[in-house]
């Protein structure tokens, strides 16, 4: 009996001893110990796949009904033991049994490859579809599994869309990868509708890549999220994906404690019209002085924010110190403009805008000074739903920006449906400027297009004179990037605004 079972057996004499009130003291009598013995050896027997209870022979005494009703009890435990080791839908091993089998094999010293793979459009399927499809489509897939020869039947549903197979370890990963694809993913007949799987592989070997079976399975699941977000869909474990896995649980647990300690931090990047080198304002960029990890840029840590649900906490608390530190420099006779960047969550928060509208009147603020800024990604999760958000903000003469134009997916339906007021131009097309010719064509034409639409056009990434010429020849509103400045503390930026010239030769094209 290996230590998994043993476990499993000592759980399971304590809930007998439970069940029939047979408590474990120093006065417990010399039959009931007999009694208690005989349970432990019929359940490990049980469990090991021994003998019949049937066999075990029992001690005379007084409770010949309860080892009666003892041994049906056993009986029907093992046997919910066992359905709890068979996913009820496919057929095949669950979570709980693979890590058994990968227990078993690193116990016997057995070299394998743990190949763990997901359903990229199994959601889809079950929203358009019906889940009935989806089932279908997870049980055609089990099947096609099990009829493969090289992982000899160990094959799992490890919950949701994915699966895992235990396989001798292959000469070639990335041979093994392409016979996969090729195995898996041909079209599948269901309710007379063709539907092709789509799916994102990871592999990784043991003892190579670990030693313990849960540590195992974690990490294949780390290389299979990073294989989701890959162009091929396939990802081999590597040990830095640990350290990147360990310092991503930091930061989710550390989250609440960056608002309540004080750790965040607004800075503002300043922007300016290019025509004539004045300030137009400044965007509003989040940072966190982590105290281990040091000063964390935004694209760190917000990702992880939308994904385990902290952004509203994130948001709520920029979008309060933004407000609140547009009032202070009002208060000094320096009104600033200000951007801010909403998330996907934000703009499926249907109270958004009534919270703005009530931190801007509650400090004073003119909200045409406010312009929120969302990407095309963002908008792309809800559509109806940020349209109404925008259409709201707007309407409260707040500005909307779209953000990172150009590396979305619906670029010209987002200008022709939503409710906006300027475009900005991401940095990727502006910072190959120069040198580029296809990224000149793209930004000329994204400016002729932003204008035609009635927006005021913003470019990300002037970090030369060149960049800036380029942009002035183009028809480009304002800009921002390190050639005009870095991004600035709050207390810093009216002691800048202060020095700065607008005719200085490096600030405006064409002085």
């Amino acid at each position: 009996m290996n230590r998994t079972d043993r476990r499993s057996s000592h759980r399971l004499v304590r809930g007998v001893a439970n069940a029939f009130g047979i408590g474990l003291r120093r006065r417990l009598g010399l039959g009931l110990l007999k009694l208690a013995l005989t349970i432990a050896r019929m359940a490990d027997r049980l469990l090991s796949g021994g003998d019949n209870p049937q066999s075990t022979a029992l001690p005379s005494g007084r409770h010949p009904t309860h080892l009666r009703t003892l041994q049906a009890w056993l009986q029907a435990r093992k046997a919910g033991l066992q359905a709890m080791d068979v996913d009820p839908l496919t057929g095949i091993g669950t979570r709980q049994a693979a890590l058994g089998e990968i227990g078993r094999l690193i116990e016997h010293s057995e070299n394998f490859v743990l190949l763990r793979m997901s359903i990229n459009n199994l959601k889809t399927i079950n929203q358009h579809l019906g889940n009935g499809v989806g089932d279908q489509l997870l049980v055609a897939l089990a099947q096609r599994l099990l009829q493969l020869q090289f992982h000899r039947g160990q094959v799992y549903r490890l919950g949701g869309d994915e699966f895992l197979m235990l396989a001798a370890c292959p000469a070639n990963p990335t041979e093994l990868h392409e016979h996969l694809r090729q195995a898996l993913c041909q079209p599948l007949e269901l309710e007379g509708t063709s539907l092709i799987p789509s799916l994102s592989l990871s592999a990784l070997s043991y003892p190579e890549h670990g030693q313990e079976a849960r540590r195992l399975l974690r990490r294949s699941g780390i290389a299979l999220s990073l294989a989701r977000q890959g162009h091929d869909g396939y990802r081999v474990y590597q040990e830095e994906l640990d350290l990147r896995d360990d310092r991503e649980r930091q930061l989710l647990r550390d989250m609440v404690l960056a608002v309540r300690d004080d750790q965040l931090r607004v800075v503002y990047q300043p922007k300016i019209h290019i025509a004539d080198g004045r300030i137009a304002g400044f965007e509003a960029l989040l940072q966190w002085q982590h105290p281990q990890l040091g000063l964390l840029q935004a694209d760190t840590f917000l990702p992880l924010a939308v994904a385990s649900g902290h952004m509203a906490l994130l948001g709520d608390w920029m979008l309060e110190q933004v407000i609140g530190q547009m009032a202070g420099w009002a208060a000094k006779g320096r009104p600033q403009h200000v951007a801010a960047n909403l998330s996907a969550v934000d703009l499926e928060d249907a109270q958004l805008s009534r919270r703005i509208a009530g931190w801007l009147a509650e400090r004073g603020v003119d909200p045409r000074l406010l312009m929120l800024e969302v990407t095309e990604q963002s908008m792309m999760r809800e559509p109806a739903l940020a349209a109404r958000l925008l259409g709201e903000l707007r309407e409260s003469g707040i500005q909307v920006a779209i953000d990172d134009f150009g590396t979305g997916y619906s670029s010209l339906t987002q200008l022709r449906r939503l409710p906006l007021d300027v475009l900005k131009i991401d940095k990727s097309f502006v910072l190959d400027l120069p040198n580029q010719p296809d990224d000149a064509l793209i930004v000329d034409a994204t400016i002729a297009l932003a204008h035609r639409f009635g927006l005021l056009v913003i470019a990300e990434g002037v970090e030369s004179r060149r960049h800036l010429d380029l942009l002035a020849a183009a028809g480009c509103d304002q800009a921002q990037g390190f050639l005009i400045s870095t991004a600035l503390d709050a207390d810093a930026v009216l002691g800048w605004l202060a020095t700065y010239s607008p005719s200085a030769r490096h600030n405006v094209a064409g002085c």
